[in-house]
């Protein structure tokens, strides 16, 4: 009975050694520098991409991974620099794990492999994005409304919020503590007030709260034309904009290229707590009595120079 015991004890724990090296991880999201290591040889990681326990990872400096686990309905983020196996990544303090309902974990797989969820744009309108069970159109117009509430409450003698959140000296409260700088794609350092002409940059955004954000930058000049300096997938599932908690990470991926003419330029860094089409920023941002939706804000200010 004893050599019976044996071998069925060794069989179960063989069992579930198999089983937990044939655990599968879904690649939801990746942002900056973020690579698999297979043969000897680095490839960079996609969505979509499934990747097993034991599969050595790299992420870089201020990048980002996020990953399903569609058995346990669970999603990882890891933002800590060097090269792990998944395992490794999971058993991190630092890492992030967000329990989500089997309804909304078959929702966002869906949305990943819909045909607009690879495809991104920098919209100059509002792209009115089908709406779906977890993502109401009426969310989008909500972001417009707490903008401008914000700014209603202060005396604008009649300005309109465009032009209002390009003045510094207009004050912007902020529900969630967020923060955002441009860096000099050359010198990799923070830009200052004064820029020169054909300056290329990138957005770098920190995220000092406990839960998963979604981040965008809406750039505005003098003349009111409006840019959002980050790309929107048709499909917005957004998952290219999530930004872990705690967190500080690069979109070197999407550069910014400032004119060669004198210009000043407002930046406002937009986060909020679920998908939105941020598409729906090039929209008027006007009062709609409703501000239900809570929003990070943060902005900056930079002027094209010829001259410094």
């Amino acid at each position: 009975m004893k050599t019976k015991s044996f071998f069925l004890i060794a069989a179960f724990v063989g069992l579930v050694r198999t089983t937990a090296l044939a655990q599968q991880y879904m690649v939801y999201s990746t942002i900056g520098s973020v690579s698999e290591m297979k043969n000897g040889k680095a490839t960079a990681l996609q969505p979509r991409k499934l990747i097993s326990a034991s599969d050595q990872i790299t992420i870089g400096k201020e990048s980002a991974l996020t990953v399903l686990d569609e058995n346990k309905n669970t999603l990882h983020c890891f933002t800590a620099a060097g090269k792990y196996t998944v395992t490794q990544l999971l058993s991190m303090k630092g890492s992030s794990k967000k329990d989500l309902s089997k309804q909304y974990m078959n929702y966002l797989v869906k949305r990943l492999f819909a045909s607009g969820s690879q495809k991104m744009t920098h919209p100059d309108s509002y792209m009115q994005a089908t709406a779906t069970a977890y993502r109401s159109t009426a969310t989008d117009s909500l972001l417009l409304g707490k903008l401008a509430a914000m700014l209603q409450k202060q005396n604008l003698q009649n300005m309109n919020a465009e032009k209002a959140l390009t003045q510094s000296s207009t004050f912007m409260d902020s529900d969630l503590d967020v923060a955002f700088e441009l860096v000099d794609c050359e010198t990799g350092m923070p830009l200052g007030k004064n820029v020169r002409p054909n300056t290329s940059c990138y957005v770098r955004v920190s995220n000092r709260t406990n839960e998963l954000l979604y981040m965008n930058v809406l750039d505005i000049d003098t003349h009111g034309e409006k840019y959002l300096v980050l790309p929107v997938d048709s499909a917005v599932t957004c998952s290219h904009l999530m930004v872990p908690p705690m967190s500080t990470v690069s979109f070197k991926s999407e550069p910014l290229l400032f004119g060669e003419e004198p210009s000043a330029e407002s930046f406002i860094l937009i986060a909020t707590e679920e998908p939105v089409d941020f598409s729906i920023l090039m929209s008027p941002i006007r009062y709609s009595g409703k501000e239900s939706i809570r929003a990070g804000l943060h902005r900056c200010f930079h002027q094209v120079r010829k001259e410094m």
